[in-house]
């Protein structure tokens, strides 16, 4: 690596003496280093300065959330880069106590580690998984899988390491069971892991808030591998591991589930379900238009080759080329909705607009109607959002994009999430659910999330509702 390709915030401790460490500067633990004359942190760097981790700097964090906490503007590269380094740091220490487990393993998983976002995509890596993806599940790992065994750069970078070193980091990311379990588990497993324990940090330093800061280094130090390859943590650590899970609960519920960040998302939802709407209805017989593409331009809608391909796939992580996946990024993004400001349908410009100048849709909580419980399944049949739609049309607003229906509280678990397993004094081996109520309680799906409405504020006021 020459010296003009360090960047700003990145110290090359080697240059004009005999250290060997490259550094970067971290919101969340001051400083990751990693060590060039070390080969598995030699062929990290080198992935770092591929395009498709430096097209990471384009990508959205959390989505959102800068139209709620004003500093949140981070990028996936920084994220990548701290799950690589914990990553090492939990290897580095799993090394000491089964070397004859990891080492196989080392330079597999710490590809993965830095590897394993490539394939997000704008506008907000997890919000864009559900925009473009519809009913899909968010496979971002799969694309990420995509770019490791089709991009010439990063496939080189990996066979001048090991020749099947490609499909090994795939397989990591796949969760191939054929795998010591512990490789996958230290970046996506149960519980604590490089990804969460990473961004829990991150994301709570960059919103300014305190809620996701928790003793990373003391659980690092606490984990250790099982006989047959769990990843395991001492009974002594259950406390660290708790205020763990209690801080990544707090992010959830304190930023990734604000009522203003959903609403934001449903309005970017809907603004893409009009557009989509709109190339359906050129495509009906007697149209006028010859195409989708000349419907929109006569509209004065700009849709360039990507963002077209995006809205017309239904399953964008496997049947897009990677080429146009590659150009989905935040500035493609911010260009399109800028330029719909401007077009011709009255619907589409007014989205727009409202997302680019936050004027964000206001939130009614559906479940405090003791009257009229939301129960699951029928929320589409509550009277508030009967009533909404009443007003919405009487309004001249089309309920179909100003009446928005919203259930995520909770959608990052499943209905029971494994917990991780811990190894007792007696060096039996049982889930943390089993020794720690608290843990058992913050990995159970509740039975009624919370479920909102969002609707412009003058329906919200003619509903009577004051905030």
């Amino acid at each position: 690596m020459d010296d003009a390709a360090w960047p700003d915030n990145v110290h090359a401790a080697g240059k004009g003496n005999s250290s060997s460490t490259v550094s970067f500067a971290d919101v969340a633990h001051q400083t990751l280093i990693f060590d060039s004359a070390d080969i598995v942190g030699n062929l990290v760097l080198r992935l770092v300065e591929t395009r498709w981790m430096q097209r990471l700097r384009h990508i959205r964090q959390t989505g959102n959330t800068n139209l709620v906490y004003m500093y949140s503007e981070h990028s996936r590269f920084g994220h990548s880069l701290g799950v690589a380094y914990l990553s090492m740091l939990l290897m580095d220490r799993l090394l000491k106590i089964s070397p004859e487990m990891v080492m196989p393993y080392r330079d597999a998983v710490a590809c993965a580690a830095i590897l394993h976002d490539v394939g997000h995509v704008a506008p907000g890596s997890h919000v864009a998984a559900k925009l473009w993806g519809r009913d899909t599940a968010d496979d971002h790992e799969g694309i990420s899988v995509r770019v490791i065994k089709e991009d010439a750069e990063i496939s080189r970078i990996l066979k001048s390491a090991r020749k099947e070193l490609p499909d090994l980091v795939s397989r990591i990311l796949l969760d191939d069971s054929s795998l010591p379990p512990w490789t996958k588990s230290i970046i996506s497993g149960a519980g604590w892991n490089a990804d969460r324990g990473n961004w829990t940090i991150v994301d709570s330093a960059m919103c300014s808030v305190s809620y996701g800061r928790y003793n990373v280094l003391a659980l690092i130090d606490a984990f250790s591998l099982s006989p047959d390859g769990h990843l395991v943590i001492q009974e002594n650590r259950l406390d660290a591991l708790t205020h763990f899970f209690v801080a990544r609960e707090s992010m959830y519920r304190q930023v990734y589930q604000h009522r203003v960040l959903q609403s934001a998302d449903a309005l970017m939802f809907s603004l893409i379900r009009r557009l989509r709407d709109l190339v359906v209805v050129s495509t009906k017989p007697y149209s006028g238009n010859p195409s989708p593409r000349n419907a929109l331009e006569d509209l004065g809608i700009f849709c360039d080759d990507v963002m077209f391909s995006a809205i017309t796939t239904n399953n964008y992580a496997h049947q897009l080329p990677l080429e146009t996946i590659f150009k989905m990024t935040e500035g493609w993004w911010s260009y399109h909705t800028e330029s719909w400001c401007e077009c011709k349908d009255h619907i589409l410009r007014d989205l727009a607009i409202r997302l680019r100048d936050r004027q964000l849709f206001k939130t009614i909580r559906l479940d405090l109607d003791k009257s009229a419980p939301c129960a699951p399944g029928e929320c589409s049949e509550h009277p508030l959002l009967v009533r909404a739609r009443e007003i919405a049309s009487n309004l001249g607003l089309d309920p179909t994009y100003y009446v928005l229906s919203i259930q995520r509280a909770d959608s990052h678990k499943e209905p029971s999430e494994q917990a991780p397993l811990v190894i007792l004094d007696n060096n039996s081996i049982v889930s943390a659910a089993q020794v720690e109520p608290l843990i058992n309680h913050l990995c159970t799906k509740r039975e009624n999330p919370k479920r909102w409405m969002a609707v412009p504020k003058i329906v919200k006021e003619k509903l009577g509702r004051i905030r």
